[in-house]
């Protein structure tokens, strides 16, 4: 009986230990005929076993709610944090575009039509200020659609845009930044995007993973977290903003429009997990 926690039968276990006076051994005599100083006795009697039993039970008491104040609150339940309303996204640093997204039908998401030769879409992004760690990731689910034609999504919007890698959307993390400028004004460092891991602007649905870990990510000058790790841990540490960018050759967010034909990008998910 000893490994019993239950503090009834705490109690219970403990007063089947308690040595009774001699006279209680057997059942109180009741006969109003005995003496006044057997009567005291058995009310003495009577009061220290129930004094011992209050202490007793003040004991169970207290240990009951040391043990109480000493198990730990449950861990909370990590959540992404990134909404999917269409108008919490903001469309930024683009042409001829709108300023948020559109809803889905029916569908938790959003989809935005790519604009023409006259338009581009650059930034998508939404508030975000969940603290991130390296040992976690970005994944989005993404489709394009196309809506009419044979779309080329075009990415030579700039004379000095020269390279040839193929437009593309990719991950991408703000800093806070205090300035009364927004982030662009920031140093290169307060800007991150997911490097070499980008999904290409063609036909279909994908589903994209980016670990937060420093090798996999460039700032605005091409410098990898592992190279500038005091600056991606503050990014990480202290976001404003998540989202993507569309570019394509030399630039990640340099925008993109299509030719030749109508698409459109609809978003599914994304996450910070």
């Amino acid at each position: 009986m000893r490994h019993i926690r239950h503090p009834f039968l705490l109690l219970h276990t403990t007063l089947e230990r308690i040595e009774l006076p001699a006279q209680h051994a057997a059942p109180l005599e009741t006969s109003r005929d005995k003496s006044g100083a057997q009567s005291s006795s058995r009310s003495t009697s009577r009061g220290a076993t129930r004094c011992l039993i209050g202490l007793l039970l003040a004991c169970v008491a207290t240990a009951s709610l040391s043990a109480k104040r000493e198990t730990p609150a449950p861990a909370p339940t990590p959540t992404s944090g990134v909404t999917l309303a269409p108008s919490s996204w903001n469309v930024r640093y683009s042409a001829g575009m709108p300023a948020h997204p559109s809803p889905l039908a029916g569908m938790v998401g959003w989809y935005l039509d790519f604009p023409n030769a006259s338009g581009s879409v650059n930034y998508l992004t939404t508030a975000y200020t969940m603290p991130m760690t390296q040992t976690q990731s970005v994944t989005f689910t993404a489709q394009v659609v196309t809506t009419s034609g044979t779309p080329v999504f075009n990415f030579m919007l700039e004379p000095w845009n020269t390279c040839t890698t193929p437009a593309h959307v990719r991950a991408y993390i703000e800093q806070f930044f205090s300035n009364k400028y927004d982030a662009t004004y920031a140093p290169a460092n307060y800007r991150w995007w997911a490097n070499p891991t980008a999904m290409m602007l063609s036909p279909g649905v994908a589903t994209v993973t980016m670990p937060l870990s420093p090798d996999q990510w460039t700032d605005a000058e091409g410098a990898r977290g592992s190279d500038q790790l005091a600056g991606f841990t503050a990014a990480l540490g202290h976001p404003a903003a998540i989202g993507m960018t569309f570019g394509g050759g030399c630039f990640f967010g340099h925008g993109v429009n299509v030719l030749d034909g109508t698409a459109r990008f609809i978003l599914s998910n994304y996450a910070v997990q």
